[in-house]
């Protein structure tokens, strides 16, 4: 029986190239060091856009953050932010017919004066400027209410509160109202009719 031949060493297998190495070690450039290799427009750009995000970023936090705003008070109605107030009224030259009463109209928050008229049937009304008019907010307008007389019958030639229907509207409401301009009106507006109305007696022949 023949002994046992022993197999012949083969050649040693190829290493091959070195594996490699994966993980946190310093053998590469650090990021400082590739932040300062690129070149300096493209670091400025960069900063420049990072910037930008963080102000946005802010702006949307700041936005998303702040309190609802409280909502603008309502505007008031016509009546209660519109005055007028009595200038005066001319007193009718003999002959006439024709008187002009002025007004001054004030809105503290803005209108628009839509209409004036009176009750009476013997008087013919106009305004100056035409209507509709703006009155703007705080500023006094200056109105001219002109008077003819058509008929005397049924004036008030004593009148104690005599009014005007004036028609007012803002962008809240449109409202109608009674504006009594007071006393002086009154009595300003009366003598203008008896003016007219009850024109002095001639003198008697040879007086």
């Amino acid at each position: 029986m023949s002994a046992p031949t022993r197999p012949e060493p083969g050649p040693e297998p190829d290493p091959g190239p070195p594996a490699e190495v994966l993980g946190g070690g310093s053998a590469g450039p650090r990021l400082g060091e590739r932040w300062t290799a690129l070149p300096p427009r493209f670091r400025r750009l960069a900063a420049a856009g990072a910037g930008l995000a963080v102000l946005a970023a802010a702006g949307v936090y700041a936005l998303a953050t702040r309190p609802e705003p409280e909502p603008p008070a309502p505007v008031p109605y016509p009546l209660q932010s519109t005055h007028f107030s009595f200038l005066g009224i001319e007193t009718p030259k003999a002959g006439d017919n024709v008187f002009d009463a002025q007004l001054m109209a004030t809105s503290d928050s803005g209108a628009s004066l839509e209409k004036i008229t009176q009750g009476y049937s013997g008087l013919k009304l106009s305004v100056r400027p035409a209507l509709p008019l703006d009155l703007a907010e705080g500023q006094p307008t200056r109105v001219t209410v002109r008077f003819e007389v058509v008929q005397c019958a049924g004036l008030p030639l004593d009148a104690s509160l005599p009014s005007l229907r004036v028609t007012l509207r803002n962008t809240r409401a449109i409202q109608d109202y009674s504006s009594i301009l007071g006393g002086t009106y009154a009595a300003e507006l009366s003598r203008a009719l008896r003016t007219i109305c009850e024109p002095a007696p001639r003198a008697a022949p040879g007086a």
